[in-house]
């Protein structure tokens, strides 16, 4: 058997309307949470990049200051090779060398005699 309601739907232009409109909020809401969680993985995948850049930029800046480092290093090793590369060209110098070993060793020639007075500036022999 087939119950008849008593109930029936108006079909006005504000029902219909109404409905429209609640179609379209609905619609809206599911729009603005679809937005919202695009706008969320958007952040929070700007955050993570964020992140790395800020990381990387401190690890380059660390680099720099170490590369800054070690090439003051090289330098001041360049200029100690250089003085010792120039001290061995005046230690191959015989006339060098000799004033040098007459000075600081106190060496003489035979027959010489080396008088060594308080005020020298020469380094003592046995003062090490």
């Amino acid at each position: 058997m087939v119950t008849r309601s008593n109930i029936t739907q108006l079909d006005n232009q504000y029902t219909r309307e109404v409905k429209h409109n609640t179609h379209r909020a609905v619609l809206s809401k599911q729009r603005k949470k679809r937005a919202l969680t695009i706008i969320g993985c958007f952040c929070l995948a700007f955050l993570i990049l964020g992140v790395q850049i800020v990381h990387a930029k401190n690890a380059m800046s660390q680099t720099n200051v170490q590369v800054s480092r070690q090439q003051q290093k090289l330098t001041r090793v360049k200029q100690t090779h250089q003085n010792l590369n120039e001290h061995v060209k005046l230690l191959n110098n015989k006339d060098y060398l000799e004033n040098l070993i007459r000075s600081k060793y106190y060496y003489a020639k035979s027959g010489e005699t080396i008088y060594s007075l308080p005020n020298d500036k020469a380094s003592d022999v046995t003062a090490k």
